[in-house]
């Protein structure tokens, strides 16, 4: 381990760089993702003007052809009114698919195609009713009016909230406009219709109250929208936090803290099993080796640490520079963790053994590990936008200390009294040493592996 990371280590505040801050990233990524739903939206709705386009051909235009040849009726008077919506819808479609790609897709386009629908929809209705000599009260009876909720609910689909409050808008001047230009009367005279209950269902209030379930319906829509944007918005700050969280905390640690542990957050006291884990001479190993099988060394080392570590259920802390930083009983302490982390240290010391065998490095591969239990704070640190999870004590430092020593020991393990005793692996450990290490009063006393054990 280089000596300019050691005090770092030592007090286990190494920061990582987090990036791009969480906010910007999190509207980033939603702009992103409404931007390619705007344009996958439009061409959705645009293939759904050419159904609502054959479903007016097939449902009036056809249908006139059989009912003709069949029963001798025509529904002549409607004919110019479907050809004008099928064609109309047909039209609208095409062009609006040509256009819904990403190279050609302009976010003004979708007011502009959400005019025409509803400007189509206004100008049918008016006609039905213009031609035929209807009064407004009548307008509820043009088939097309009520393609007015099919038109909110296709418009829905944008998750666009001012183009929905447009649409909805610009439907209720263009129907109020409409019944008020073929006069629309508060009650209509019974004795001039051929059928006198049908009157007072065209009547004033009863056509307020269609009105208004119409604009309800619109209402609810853009209440839709509204809602479902923020769940997006919501779901990708969650995963924004989730991922940075599992990029730059341990993978143990990670779902804890996404899951709101207080403790962790803010910190706590608790017994842990340090453990310090260096390479030997790793700047005369890097000394004429290329960059890029430097990095695939530490890359492979790294792992097997990982692997390792995972084997015996403890955590990567961190790794600092060509060593790392191992707990064991962190977040949650066991009865079994000292003699784990004594496990973990034999287990490793084979593997690297057996990394040596292969001879893929031109140097053997030699490491220290020092092994120590004490109180500790453990927590995360920094705010969102850079935050880590760190231990702090005087746990820690002894720990460093004993890897440190392995060197004038000439062991590859040394660990503390505290982590030795009372472990199963007692009769596998012999005491060589007790000394206070720099700074400190109290001694300690040091183990290493018995003679012919496996460190």
């Amino acid at each position: 381990m280089r000596p300019g990371l050691r005090a770092d280590a030592v007090a286990g505040e190494i920061e990582l760089p987090t990036g791009t801050p969480a906010r910007p990233l999190e509207s980033d990524l939603v702009a992103a993702l409404m931007r390619r739903h705007e344009v996958a939206a439009e061409r959705l709705i645009g293939w759904l003007r050419v159904a609502i386009g054959l479903c007016v051909f097939v449902t009036v235009i056809v249908a006139d052809h059989v009912m003709l040849r069949w029963t001798g009726v025509s529904l002549d008077l409607f004919m110019r009114n479907a050809w004008i919506a099928a064609l109309g819808f047909l039209s609208v479609g095409a062009v609006s698919i040509g256009l819904a790609v990403p190279q050609r897709w302009r976010h003004g386009y979708s007011y502009l195609f959400m005019v025409l629908d509803v400007g189509l929809v206004l100008v049918i209705a008016y006609l039905a009713l213009a031609e035929r000599g209807l009064p407004g009260n009548a307008l509820p009876s043009a088939p097309i009016t009520w393609s007015v909720p099919v038109v909110l609910a296709v418009g829905a689909l944008r998750y666009d909230v001012k183009v929905q409050l447009g649409a909805i808008a610009l439907l209720a001047l263009g129907l109020v406009g409409i019944a008020g230009a073929l006069d629309h009367s508060l009650m209509l005279d019974p004795a001039s219709q051929n059928v006198p209950a049908w009157p007072g269902l065209f009547s004033m209030p009863v056509n307020v109250m269609r009105f208004a379930l119409l604009l309800l319906a619109g209402a609810a829509t853009a209440f839709g929208i509204v809602r479902s944007r923020r769940l997006l918005s919501s779901a990708v700050k969650d995963a924004v936090g989730r991922a940075s969280l599992a990029r730059f905390l341990p993978a143990e640690i990670a779902p804890r803290v996404a899951a709101g542990d207080l403790g962790l957050r803010r910190g706590r006291r608790q017994r842990a099993v340090i453990v310090f884990v260096d390479i030997r001479d790793s700047t005369g190993m890097a000394e004429g080796m290329d960059p890029e099988r430097l990095s695939q060394f530490f890359t492979a080392f790294r792992t097997r640490i990982l692997g390792c570590v995972r084997k015996h259920h403890g955590i990567v802390d961190k790794f600092i520079g060509d060593g790392a930083l191992i707990l064991f009983g962190v977040p949650d302490e066991g009865s079994d963790d000292a003699g784990r982390a004594l496990t973990f240290a034999h287990d490793l010391v084979r593997i690297v053994e057996a990394w040596n065998a292969t001879h893929e490095m031109p140097h053997p591969v030699r490491i220290g590990i020092g092994i120590h239990v004490g109180e500790v704070f453990c927590g995360i640190v920094g705010d969102e936008e850079r935050m880590e999870f760190t231990v702090l004590g005087d746990a820690v430092n002894v720990a460093s200390r004993l890897e440190q020593a392995t060197k004038r020991y000439g062991a590859m393990i040394l660990a503390s009294g505290a982590a030795v005793e009372g472990t199963p692996e007692r009769a596998a450990w012999r005491e060589i040493g007790r000394e206070p290490f720099a700074g400190r009063r109290e001694l300690v006393t040091i183990f290493a592996p018995a003679e012919g054990g496996p460190g």
